[in-house]
C-alpha cells in the first residue's frame, strides 16, 4: 500500500484539517487521549531549566501538559504545519512556537535534554532523517518520548472501522482520516519501532502500552 507523505501533500492535509483536529481527538479517544499523553509525560524525569522540544506538535497538547507540569522547565514546539501552530499558541500563549521541518531542525547538536513526538512520526515521508535529527539535536544521555499508535490488534481493527464513519459525521474532510487508517497500517509496530530507533544509536529504557492501542517507546541518547 502506497500513500502520498510528500512534505507539501501533508502540509496542505494537516492546514485543512487543524481547526477539526482537537475535535476530533476528543471524539476518536473518548476524551482519553490527554490523559494518556499525561501518564507519558509522567515518565519523563524532566528537571527544573531542562530543554524540551515538542516535535511535530500540532496543537500543543504535549507541549502545554510538559508546562503545566514542569512550569520551570524551557519549552519549545515544532510543527510544519503553520495552522496547527496558530491553534496551539492560542491555547499556550507561554511557549514558543516555531515552524520548521522535523527533518532539518534549526538547531546545533547536544542542545537538548528532553525530545518528544507524539503521533507525528507517522507523516514524515524521510522518517529516519526526522530520527537522525532527534539523536543530532539531544545531549548525552538526553531522552526521546516517541507516542504513536500501537499493535495492530482487534481494538485497532475496530478502530480502523469506526473512524471513516465518524470523520464523515464531524469533519468537512474524511480523506484525511482516510489517510490516518492508511498510515497506521504501514507504520511499524512498537518493537520494531524501538529496533529502528537502536539504530540510529537510540538505548531502549522503556515501552508503555494504552488500551492495546497507543504505544510510547521511551529511549535515551
Amino acid at each position: 500500500m502506497t500513500i502520498d507523505k510528500t512534505p507539501a501533500q501533508i502540509h496542505i492535509m494537516f492546514n485543512t484539517i487543524a481547526s477539526q483536529y482537537d475535535k476530533m481527538n476528543n471524539i476518536m479517544s473518548f476524551g482519553l487521549h490527554k490523559f494518556i499523553k499525561y501518564l507519558c509525560i509522567k515518565q519523563l524525569p524532566i528537571k527544573p531549566h531542562d530543554n524540551v522540544v515538542d516535535l511535530c506538535c500540532g496543537t500543543g497538547d504535549l507541549s502545554g501538559m510538559v508546562k503545566k507540569l514542569y512550569p520551570k522547565a524551557c519549552i519549545i514546539g515544532i510543527d510544519f504545519s503553520e495552522k496547527m501552530l496558530e491553534i496551539a499558541k492560542s491555547k499556550y500563549n507561554n511557549i514558543q512556537y516555531i515552524q520548521a521541518d522535523v527533518t532539518n531542525l534549526p538547531y546545533p547538536d547536544n542542545c537538548f535534554d528532553i525530545a518528544i513526538m507524539g503521533f507525528g512520526l507517522r507523516n514524515i515521508q524521510n522518517a529516519e532523517k526526522a530520527v537522525e535529527e532527534v539523536y543530532r539535536i539531544l545531549k548525552n544521555e538526553g531522552i526521546f518520548l516517541h507516542l504513536d499508535f500501537g499493535e495492530k490488534n482487534f481494538l485497532s481493527k475496530i478502530f480502523d472501522k469506526i473512524i471513516p464513519f465518524i470523520s464523515k459525521i464531524f469533519t468537512k474532510n474524511s480523506s484525511a482520516y482516510t489517510y490516518l487508517i492508511k498510515s497506521k497500517e504501514i507504520f511499524p509496530t512498537p518493537n520494531d519501532l524501538i529496533k529502528d530507533f537502536e539504530s540510529k544509536g537510540f538505548k531502549f529504557s522503556k515501552k508503555l502500552n494504552f488500551l492495546g492501542v497507543i504505544s510510547a517507546q521511551i529511549m535515551t541518547k
